[in-house]
């Protein structure tokens, strides 16, 4: 191993090289003036070191391939998830290791999770997050520097996971799509069942104090800890806090590839899914979950869920209902991928290291070609509900049709 000295406009940054691959860790890309503050570009940084992960801190890595080639390799921005409470740019699931050598640049981008990049304040615009501004900035600092690390800023694939994906989708936006990448593959987005304002005042009980940033930054952050740990507990089957709503028809008119693993929370059942009540359990919860009950039956049989129904209408209720509604509403060109196994369940997170080869697997080398071409190789969502199905165990693939309707069916409103 040894160093390698980048200049960019944001500054010098000193990395690592290994086996051909440069490293630099952990480039403070914002400057947060407060916890509750929005975001603002970073300063001239000067010389840097990025030899050393900072897990903890609002940044991103950078992995690349050496040499850089004239006209620079594709870039794949990945935004972590962590069900907007945890997670890192440093996310080893999603190391850069096995992009870098296939000839891809890739960036690992950190934001504010919790209350600091998800509560609303009365200050803030309705649309607006801290935690999607600190991608915005990040995605806006790549624009102006990742040539100096090998990419091509004109070829960027924004992936995100879970929460991740949720952001993702949320800066393709039209009122938030600035150009900064060219397509999206989501994987797995979730999110809130409802908006903030509807869980403000639950909040409120929890921390025993209004929702300001004046009483957030004056309240000892053990107990916001404490308060957010309470608050939390209400919204176990679901997104605590998140973007919303879903808007699928506000979205910018880019390509957008969704995926979603077939059992995703099959094992959050728990003692109610080895219970020989199961069925009744999740017939009285399935309301909770925004289902009618009049269509459980129908959505049981269907969704083949009969062994763990609690655990599949999380997953659906949580993650599936909206990569569908994205797939068949987004105004550009959708395609849909779902992750299934030879053996067990496929839960999720299961897809992230064999997509970015920390595992071997096949699925890596459809990442790298989906960076370099845009092209995803299989037949778009619509109009007929074709859905790419890959097999994390043996890495076979085929396509099938109408994996996803029973969720429609069973979720959609009227």
């Amino acid at each position: 191993m040894t160093y390698v000295s980048i200049t960019a406009p944001a500054g010098t940054f000193q990395g690592r090289t290994e086996d051909g691959v440069n490293s630099f860790h952990s480039i403070a890309y914002s400057h947060i003036p407060g916890e509750y503050a929005e975001s603002e570009p970073a300063p001239h940084l000067g010389e840097y070191d990025a030899t050393t992960p900072r897990p903890d801190a609002i940044a991103l890595t950078i992995t690349a391939p050496t040499p850089r080639r004239s006209g620079g390799y594709p870039v794949v921005v990945y935004i972590h998830g962590g069900r907007y409470e945890s997670g890192t740019h440093e996310d080893s699931r999603a190391d850069g290791t096995a992009n870098a050598r296939a000839g891809i640049v890739q960036v690992q981008l950190g934001y504010r999770v919790g209350l600091p990049g998800l509560a609303k304040l009365p200050e803030d615009n309705y649309f607006s997050y801290r935690a999607i501004g600190d991608c915005q900035l990040g995605l806006e600092w790549i624009q102006k520097n990742i040539a100096a690390f090998g990419g091509d800023p004109t070829n960027v694939t924004l992936v995100g996971q879970s929460a991740g994906a949720t952001t993702a989708l949320w800066l393709a936006r039209r009122d938030h799509y600035r150009g900064a990448f060219r397509r999206v593959l989501a994987m797995s987005p979730c999110f809130p069942r409802q908006g903030f304002e509807h869980r403000k005042a639950t909040l409120r009980r929890a921390l025993g104090a209004p929702i300001t940033k004046a009483n957030l930054e004056a309240t000892a952050p053990e107990k916001v800890t404490a308060g957010y740990a309470k608050f939390r507990k209400k919204y176990r089957f679901d997104m605590a806090l998140g973007p919303y709503p879903l808007q699928p028809e506000e979205l910018a008119d880019i390509p957008i590839v969704l995926s979603s693993t077939r059992e995703e929370f099959y094992d959050l059942g728990g003692k109610a899914d080895i219970s020989p009540a199961r069925r009744t359990l999740a017939w009285w919860l399935c309301p909770r979950f925004d289902m009618r009950r009049e269509r459980f039956s129908t959505w049981l049989d269907l969704s083949g869920a009969k062994s763990n129904p609690l655990g599949r209408l999380v997953g659906d209720s949580l993650i599936r209902r909206w990569v569908e509604q994205v797939g068949a509403r987004a105004p550009g060109k959708t395609w849909m991928m779902e992750f299934v196994r030879a053996e067990g369940p496929a839960l999720h997170c299961q897809e992230l290291r064999p997509l970015f080869g920390v595992t071997e697997s096949l699925l890596h080398g459809w990442l790298v070609e989906f960076a370099r071409t845009g092209e995803p190789g299989f037949e778009a969502y619509r109009p007929d509900h074709a859905v790419w199905e890959f097999n994390l165990d043996t890495g076979h693939a085929r396509t099938t049709y109408g994996t996803l309707n029973y969720v429609t069916q069973a979720f959609q409103e009227s």
